[in-house]
């Protein structure tokens, strides 16, 4: 017998709020456990025995991902389910009294919220370069709606900078 698939479609940014891993974890406990993720939007599940079972998202550029990091994370019980561009998901069995978070020190979330900050930083900066250089040139019609689109990007891209901003201010004060 084939095992059962099913793909949904569900936009979400990679923040602390922890819905999405919440969602996640409901998917599991109904039976639905994530196999992978394809950019946007689109998670993979297989059905299989329903089981309580914690995922958490990290971030860290392509470029430094390491052996050690990952090693770190499977000695403390948890299982990479995807890897994508510098996102990993994580995944294991929840468990009472153990420590359910990839990060238990403020310390490394500070780092996270800074990697995050990085992101969310460089995203804009490229769409405001490119909103700049798009004043030199003959607007067409299409042109003239990517411009759009990407001026309209930058009001979330603020938003996540605030939110992110915010929290490292937080977990800095909590440092103190």
């Amino acid at each position: 017998m084939s095992e059962q698939r099913s793909h949904v479609y569900k936009w979400f940014i990679e923040l602390d709020d922890g819905e999405i891993e919440q969602w996640l974890r409901s998917q599991a406990l109904a039976g639905w456990h994530l196999t992978g993720f394809r950019m946007p939007c689109r998670f993979t599940f297989v059905r299989g025995e329903p089981a309580d079972e914690v995922y958490r998202f990290d971030s860290f550029p392509a470029w430094k991902r390491s052996a050690e990091y990952d090693q770190l994370c499977q000695d403390a019980g948890w299982e990479l389910v995807f890897y994508w561009w510098g996102s990993y998901c994580w995944r294991k069995p929840a468990a009472d009294g153990q420590p359910n978070e990839i990060y238990t020190d403020t310390a490394s979330k500070i780092a996270r919220q800074q990697r995050l900050l990085m992101y969310f930083g460089l995203t804009s900066l490229l769409l405001v370069f490119n909103l700049l250089g798009s004043r030199d040139r003959q607007m067409d019609m299409l042109r003239m709606v990517l411009t759009g689109v990407q001026a309209i990007m930058l009001l979330p891209m603020s938003y996540l900078i605030w939110r992110t901003v915010s929290r490292l201010r937080r977990l800095r004060r909590q440092a103190l």
